[in-house]
């Protein structure tokens, strides 16, 4: 069995993925996730999601993925309990205590998949992970077939794989950069006590992807004159996925919170496409869905430049205020 999870940045989104054959959906709560708040639900739509979700057979995996203080764990399993009365059928999670804990209280039949951001590189990482209470362990974009191959040789737990890769490939683990934080670092209080940072996606702000601009460096009085663009941006990806799965990979990744629906909507409904073939035949045909998953990634270029324009440009007025302030 494969589960393919598609995300839910807005309630639109949501429907839109379960409705073009995503299995689950996966949506972060405010203020809790490793997004803005223009990308997570509040409670009341988390609530509607789940149960829209159940008239179509589906599932939600509410995101939980911020790292929380001592303060703020017990408002963590409160809101991982009420999710899982509504009806959650998972969360991801980043912290490792919180994996733990989360165990503790949650029905056995309520998965726990990690996030991105604890950053595994080997088997090791997996079984730790697993001990620890996860049923999925999320591999970063993206390790080898052989290395996959491996890691299910030595676990029994889940493996998930993102939809997208570097073109490079390499372990690239996001969730450990505090790079935004230097460039901003404000925080503030909601009704209910909980921490809100500007700056920080670890602690439920929104990443201000500085490390997608061009950077030059001094080195004494040298001055190098091409710039070093630190980080390569990932791409949809279809031709390996047999093999993926034949490795023993059993959730799919969607990604794209911070898409537009319509966009997500396309890319659920080809990968839907895809994974069926690929299960339902002994010698699928993945070369048909070549041309539109190039204008997939052609749309997703174009919807990122945009996105990470309006966060460098966020960076840059942060930084001002922030220099402004010490004069």
């Amino acid at each position: 069995m494969v589960m393919m999870m598609a995300p839910g940045g807005t309630p639109e989104m949501a429907r839109a993925v379960l409705d073009e054959g995503a299995d689950a959906v996966y949506v972060g709560v405010v203020g809790w996730s490793r997004r803005g708040a223009q990308d997570e639900l509040n409670d009341d739509e988390i609530r509607h999601t789940i149960d829209y979700a159940a008239t179509k057979g589906k599932e939600v995996r509410v995101v939980v993925n911020t790292l929380p203080s001592s303060t703020e764990i017990p408002m963590f399993l409160e809101h991982i309990q009420r999710y899982a009365s509504w009806g959650a059928r998972g969360f991801m999670i980043s912290d490792i205590g919180a994996i733990k804990l989360a165990r503790e209280i949650l029905p056995a039949d309520v998965e726990i998949h990690t996030s991105v951001g604890c950053g595994i590189t080997n088997y090791e990482d997996v079984k730790f992970l697993g001990d620890a209470g996860a049923d999925y362990v999320v591999l970063p974009y993206r390790l080898t077939v052989e290395e996959i191959r491996q890691i299910t040789s030595e676990n029994d737990v889940g493996i998930e794989v993102f939809l997208f890769k570097t073109p490079s490939g390499g372990k690239i683990c996001p969730g450990k950069c505090m790079m935004s934080s230097y460039f901003s670092f404000r925080r503030w209080l909601d009704a209910n006590g909980k921490d809100h940072f500007h700056g920080s996606a670890s602690r439920g702000g929104d990443c201000l992807r500085v490390c997608q601009t061009d950077w030059k460096f001094n080195i004494g009085q040298v001055e190098f004159d091409e710039p070093m663009t630190i980080k390569e941006n990932p791409a949809l990806w279809l031709e390996e996925l047999p093999e993926y799965l034949e490795a023993g990979v059993g959730c799919l990744k969607v990604p794209g919170r911070d898409r537009s629906p319509e966009l997500v909507r396309s890319i659920t409904r080809v990968y839907r496409q895809a994974v069926d073939q690929i299960l339902g035949s002994d010698n699928p045909n993945l070369a048909q869905y070549a041309q539109e998953l190039e204008t997939l990634r052609s749309r997703w270029r174009t919807e990122r430049s945009k996105r990470d324009n309006r966060l460098l440009t966020e960076a840059e007025k942060e930084s001002r205020r922030a220099m402004a302030a010490t004069l």
